[in-house]
């Protein structure tokens, strides 16, 4: 017994010296980042974690589509939103942004319920993801779980269309200060975490979603970009605009397979109001998702 409490405590003492060490980082980073950095990891086997202005609230954008899909798969096990249900996607539906939906099908076009799915998920389409979350209920029926389970900590207010429309009117400070359409760092990771552990629906159902989050092309110099080669990433990236020099928000959340099956890593890296260009911001989040993996890339990780 005493040489377990011994050796517990001297892997108390190293796992505080490298989270200090592992803050100085963070915090460097957030210092050239030329923004507001927001981290939280959690190493889900061990039940370790480590944060970085973890419980303060980031503007998701598109980020904001994991919890919308979650909600239209949740339909689609009880029958409300059959998989391969086809409907025509108007030009009314057409939301700003991002949009391959809008941009190839300029006159409209059918597609199933998995289609816009996969189209929101996998290709980040804001007209997917607006069709979902109006056939879901609408923003606070897509909200009301989330407000169950996180009490505030992640919000869904708001259509991609609206967002951008606000976006433009008010600029990124007035934005981020506006509060909907948010989350913590750290209640994003649990997020995550569930979704890991095939915990909020079906394993089944999970999978693809988790499958259409490892395949998407976005976002290739986040998380993924700086972590060892071949390493496995399912991930959802947002981006927000940028206006009067300021970019509101450059996101990626995801869960990182850990090489020589040392587990899973859940993370999300939030950076808001940064003035610096695209290429720095997305190096500020490579770095952190390195220093984390870093963290938790120890003997008896597993």
């Amino acid at each position: 017994m005493i040489r377990t409490a011994l050796v517990l405590l001297v892997c108390a003492t190293a796992y505080a010296d490298d989270a200090k060490v592992l803050g100085g980082t963070l915090q460097h980073i957030e210092q050239e980042s030329g923004g507001v950095l927001g981290v939280a990891a959690l190493h889900i086997e061990s039940g370790r974690s480590i944060g970085w202005r973890a419980k303060e609230h980031f503007p998701m954008m598109s980020v904001y589509k994991v919890p919308v899909a979650l909600r239209a798969l949740a339909m689609m096990e009880v029958g409300a939103l059959p998989y391969r249900k086809m409907l025509r996607v108007e030009p009314s539906d057409f939301s700003t942004g991002f949009s391959p939906l809008r941009d190839n099908y300029p006159a409209g076009t059918v597609r199933t319920i998995g289609q816009l799915l996969e189209a929101s998920v996998r290709d980040s389409d804001n007209t997917a993801n607006d069709v979902l979350m109006k056939l879901s209920g609408g923003a606070p029926v897509v909200h009301a779980p989330l407000e169950r389970i996180f009490k505030g900590a992640i919000r869904v207010d708001r259509s991609e269309k609206q967002m951008n429309s606000d976006f433009e009117r008010v600029g990124p400070v007035a934005f981020d200060e506006d509060g909907r359409d948010s989350a913590t760092p750290e209640a994003m990771v649990m997020l995550l975490s569930l979704i890991q552990q095939r915990k909020l629906l079906h394993p089944s159902t999970l999978d693809l979603m988790v499958r259409w989050m490892a395949e998407t092309e976005t976002g290739p110099k986040r998380i993924k970009g700086m972590l060892p080669a071949g390493t496995l990433v399912w991930h959802k990236t947002g981006t927000g605009g940028m206006k009067d020099g300021i970019n509101l928000c450059t996101n990626d959340v995801g869960v990182i397979s850990m090489t020589d099956g040392k587990g899973h890593i859940a993370i999300a890296v939030f950076l808001k109001l940064s003035t610096k260009d695209l290429e720095t911001r997305e190096r500020a989040i490579a770095e952190t998702a390195l220093a984390i993996y870093s963290y938790f890339d120890v003997p008896g990780s597993k």
